[in-house]
C-alpha cells in the first residue's frame, strides 16, 4: 500500500469524525417541526418475519433476482421533539408488493405475491438519526391509498406506529386512515413526493420521510444499569445484526455511558494497546474484553476481540452502575461490509484524495463521480484474517493483506483489486480500478469467506 493509500485512510477517518458534528446541532429545526401522527398498525404486520430483515427489500439474502416494481430509495431522519437526531432508533417498514400483496398469510392477492420481494425491513439509526431503505413504490391495495407502514422504537419508550403516503395520488383524498388525521399540518407531514432520480437508467425514485417523535429522549447520567437493546448489537458498517472477531461493531441501548466521547489516542492507547474501557464503560463479547472507541448514553462503538468461537455468544456492557443483562449475538468468522457515505454511496476516495460521489453528497466536502480506470480506495470491516495476522485490540497502521482473496464487483463487472487488507485496527482497505462502465449508479459488492457484503452499497460513475 502506497503513502497515498495511508493519506486517504487518514482523510477518510477524519471525514467520519466530521459526520457526527454536521448533524448534532441542537434544536436547529425546533420552530418548524410537526410531530408525526400515530396511525393504525393495520392487520398485516408480518405474522411470520422473513429470514432476511435488512434494509434492502428488493433482494432476499443472496438471491440474484430482484423484486418487480418502481425501485425507490426511501430515506429520512428520526428526530425528537426539539429537532435533535435520535440515535439507536429501530425503524421498521412493511408494505405491499407490486401485486398489492403483504407478506402475511391473510393478505389479499397473496396468490400473486412476488416471492422476490422482502416486504419488511429494519434499520437502526446512527448518530445523525438517518435511516435508508431500498424498496418499491407500493401498489394500490383495495380501499386504500398507496402507503408504507412504519414502526419506530427506542429502548424504554413507547413505539410510534404510523404510515407514509405518496404525494399526488388521487386516493389520498378518500383514504379513511389518512383523513382520520384531523390536523392539516400533521396530515400533510405524512404525504411525501416520490421523485424520479435524475440520470437513473432504470427510473429509480427517491422519497424522504422524516419521523418526529413526541418526546425528548433523556440522556442524563445516573446510577442506572446499562440496557443493551435486543437486536442492538450490529456490524459497524452494515448495521446488520451480529459480529465478527476483530470487526468494528455498534451497540445500542440505554444508560450505556455517563458521557459522550471517543478515546484519546495520546493518553488512552498505551504501549500499543487499545483501551478496554472509557470512563468506566467496558464491553465483553463471549467473556472477552472488547476495545472501546466511542461511548454515549445510547451508543457504544467497539472493536470485537479475537475469538475462534462460532455461533451465539453473549454481549455484556458494564458501567459504574453494574453490568447489563446479556444480549445474545451471532458471532461469525466473516461479516464483511463497506462503510457508506449518505444515500448508501460506498465510502470511496480517489488516489489523488478526492472523495467519490455525486456532487453535494457530503456537506462542506467536494465529491465527484468516479471515472473508468480511476483507482479508488474503499473501506470496510469484518473481512476476516490477514497474513501476517494483526491481533485485535492493538494499534495498527500499515498493510496486512487478506489471507484469502476477495472478489469485488462494481455494476456487472469484476473490479481489479490492487490491494485488499487491513490498514488500521479493524479497518480494511481496498484499492480497486473502476471498470469501463456507463454513467450512473452501480452496485458495489464483495465476497469474503463465502459471505457477501450489504446489497445497498453503490458508486456514481461518469465518463
Amino acid at each position: 500500500m502506497t503513502s497515498i493509500g495511508r493519506q486517504n485512510r487518514r482523510k477518510f477517518l477524519s471525514s467520519l469524525g466530521l459526520g457526527g458534528i454536521l448533524y448534532t446541532r441542537r434544536g436547529a429545526f425546533a420552530q418548524q417541526l410537526v410531530l408525526t401522527p400515530a396511525q393504525t398498525e393495520g392487520p398485516f404486520y408480518p405474522d411470520r418475519l422473513p429470514l432476511d430483515t435488512d434494509n434492502d427489500l428488493l433482494i432476499i439474502n443472496d438471491a440474484i433476482t430482484p423484486a418487480v416494481g418502481e425501485v425507490t430509495w426511501l430515506s429520512g431522519r428520526v428526530l425528537d421533539s426539539r429537532g435533535d437526531p435520535v440515535r439507536g432508533a429501530v425503524v421498521e417498514i412493511w408494505q405491499v408488493d407490486n401485486a398489492g400483496a403483504y407478506i402475511h398469510s391473510a393478505s389479499q392477492n397473496r396468490d400473486r405475491r412476488d416471492a422476490n420481494f422482502q416486504g419488511f425491513g429494519r434499520f437502526v439509526t446512527g448518530s445523525a438519526g438517518e435511516y435508508l431503505f431500498r424498496t418499491i413504490k407500493p401498489a394500490l391495495y383495495p380501499g386504500r391509498a398507496r402507503h408504507i407502514h412504519y414502526a419506530v422504537e427506542i429502548p424504554g419508550r413507547a413505539k410510534l406506529v404510523t404510515q407514509c403516503y405518496v404525494q399526488g395520488e388521487p386516493q389520498n383524498s378518500t383514504d379513511g386512515v389518512l383523513n382520520g388525521i384531523q390536523n392539516t399540518a400533521a396530515r400533510n407531514s405524512v404525504i411525501v413526493p416520490f421523485t424520479p432520480i435524475p440520470g437513473s437508467p432504470i427510473g429509480e425514485l427517491a422519497a424522504r420521510f422524516d419521523v418526529v417523535l413526541g418526546y425528548t429522549p433523556v440522556e442524563t447520567p445516573g446510577p442506572r444499569p446499562a440496557i443493551a437493546a435486543q437486536n442492538g448489537v450490529v456490524n459497524g458498517a452494515t448495521f446488520h445484526a451480529g459480529a465478527a472477531p476483530g470487526a468494528w461493531i455498534t451497540i445500542y441501548g440505554e444508560n450505556l455511558a455517563p458521557a459522550t466521547r471517543t478515546w484519546n489516542p495520546a493518553t488512552e492507547i498505551v504501549s500499543g494497546r487499545l483501551p478496554a474501557s472509557l470512563d468506566g464503560v467496558s464491553v465483553r463479547i463471549n467473556n472477552r474484553p472488547a476495545s472501546v472507541y466511542f461511548i454515549s448514553p445510547r451508543q457504544i462503538n467497539v472493536q470485537a476481540p479475537a475469538d475462534d468461537a462460532v455461533g451465539m455468544v453473549q454481549v455484556i456492557v458494564t458501567t459504574a452502575a453494574g453490568a447489563s443483562d446479556p444480549v445474545t449475538v451471532n458471532l461469525q468468522p466473516f461479516q464483511p461490509g463497506f462503510f457508506l457515505f449518505p444515500q448508501s454511496y460506498v465510502a470511496a476516495v480517489r488516489a489523488d484524495g478526492v472523495y467519490i460521489g455525486p456532487a453535494g453528497l457530503l456537506q462542506g466536502l467536494p465529491t465527484v463521480p468516479a471515472r473508468p480506470n480511476d483507482v479508488v480506495v474503499l473501506f470496510g470491516t469484518g473481512f476476516g484474517p490477514t497474513n501476517p495476522a494483526v491481533p485485535a485490540g492493538e494499534a495498527f497502521q500499515g498493510a496486512a493483506p487478506l489471507s484469502s482473496p476477495v472478489a469485488i464487483r462494481i455494476g456487472n463487472a469484476n473490479a481489479s483489486v490492487l490491494f485488499a487488507g487491513l490498514s488500521g485496527a479493524g479497518l480494511y482497505q481496498f484499492n480497486v480500478a473502476i471498470p469501463d462502465l456507463p454513467e450512473g449508479d452501480h452496485a458495489v459488492s464483495a465476497v469474503a469467506g463465502g459471505v457477501r457484503t450489504q446489497t445497498l452499497a453503490r458508486i456514481r460513475t461518469q465518463r
